[in-house]
């Protein structure tokens, strides 16, 4: 039996200030995130809480970095590629006697998702929020192109087709008609999955970067971008410092983004950007979005677990959720929270980040996820470099991958 500390009457009446320690990753969630911590140590005075953010793509290194020299922070983003990684040796708190022992009942969080951050049946993270995919595009470049906006009727070639029309060489640089998005998870998977290729298979045992359906789709990116010329080439887009620059820049028409990324195109482009449900695959007919979702965790080497359940309870509210959805930060995970966050920019129609979930595909994980994607990431950026073939490259990824998943 696992014993929790009492932690009634912890927010006032002791002598001694506890500093507890917390990371992310996302700047977009800063104003909200400063706002319930505020509020947190207002109700608690004797605590205190550092927020720091470590972009991501050092957050991961960072915290295997304090977990391994003693420093982890006390609270924590973590997140379903990750968590297994974590969860098994030892780094995350046991949440469940604490949610146990404050009534909290996790059937308001993503069923699917609380599922994959057990461990032993217990809960080690809890949801802040999902995300889906969507296709974004420029209402302003589209009318001056006389170009009919996306619908849920688009399929694979109705995108090249109107690409082609998109793109356009003007005084100021080029305009491309897409952006085809090397972020695995806002990008490529989804047209590998609807195209009726896999990443991983079901038990996780074998590579689905072999398959024709994936390699099909690959295909198709590379070709907008080499053979159309309608997408940017891998070139132009590592030069910057994220793909979506582009788009959000008003050079190009269209990409697929991440429903996280909803207040960073509508803040440059406000009522210009619109979004639409991915095209489907002319092969298969399917429409797939990625799901996926971050989540709250902490050390579990804390030298302060009261203080530290008292605040990821906080971040884990019903309040800290409506002030998310209420700010259009990304969609809550906390159940009824949908609405007021697409209610908040009524000019987009964020319904169908929502309607995603009808036709989601999981983000894929196993054991040893960190592993084969730093593989898959280092083979797919010759293959957007236009260094390397596409079939090569991913048979490449398949073999490797498969002997990683084998010694899981």
């Amino acid at each position: 039996m696992i014993m929790i500390p009492a932690i009634m009457g912890c927010g006032s009446g002791t002598d001694s200030t506890v500093t507890l320690q917390m990371m992310y990753w996302d700047n977009v969630q800063k104003p909200v995130i400063d706002a319930a911590i505020a509020e947190f140590q207002e109700a608690h005075p004797h605590i205190r809480v550092n927020s720091t953010i470590v972009p991501w793509g050092q957050y991961w290194q960072r915290l295997q970095t304090t977990m391994v020299g003693g420093t982890a922070p006390d609270v924590f983003w973590m997140n379903v590629p990750n968590f297994p990684r974590y969860a098994e040796n030892g780094h995350l708190m046991n949440l469940q006697p604490y949610l146990d022992a404050a009534g909290i009942d996790v059937s308001v969080y993503p069923h699917d998702l609380v599922e994959r951050y057990r461990l032993n049946g217990d809960v080690h993270t809890v949801p802040e929020q999902f995300d889906t995919i969507a296709l974004a595009y420029n209402r302003r470049l589209f009318d001056e192109a006389g170009v009919a906006y996306p619908d849920e009727g688009w399929d694979w070639n109705t995108l090249r087709e109107k690409a082609a029309l998109l793109t356009r060489d003007r005084p100021s640089g080029r305009q491309y008609g897409f952006i085809a998005n090397s972020d695995s998870q806002a990008g490529y998977y989804n047209f590998m999955v609807m195209n009726g290729g896999r990443i991983i298979s079901e038990d996780r045992k074998e590579s689905g970067f072999r398959d024709s359906g994936s390699i099909e789709a690959i295909q198709f990116l590379v070709d907008l971008m080499y053979t159309d010329k309608s997408a940017p080439p891998g070139q132009e887009l590592y030069e910057l410092n994220n793909p979506l620059d582009l788009f959000v820049s008003g050079n190009a028409a269209m990409t697929t983004i991440g429903s996280w990324s909803v207040p960073v195109v509508y803040g440059a482009l406000g009522e210009d950007v619109n979004v639409a449900p991915l095209p489907v695959s002319p092969a298969t007919g399917e429409r797939r979005s990625i799901i996926h979702g971050l989540g709250w965790a902490g050390s579990a080497r804390t030298r302060h677990p009261e203080e530290t359940w008292l605040l990821l309870e906080h971040l884990i509210s019903r309040e800290f959720a409506a002030r998310l959805a209420a700010e259009a930060i990304t969609i809550p995970g906390y159940e009824g929270m949908a609405d007021a966050w697409i209610e908040a920019i009524p000019s987009m129609d964020l319904q169908v980040f929502i309607d995603a979930q009808s036709y989601s595909w999981p983000y894929p994980v196993s054991r040893n996820t960190s592993e084969w994607m730093s593989i898959e990431t280092r083979e797919m950026r010759d293959v957007w470099l236009g260094a390397r073939e596409v079939s090569e490259a991913m048979a490449t990824i398949a073999e490797e991958m498969d002997r990683v998943l084998a010694a899981e």
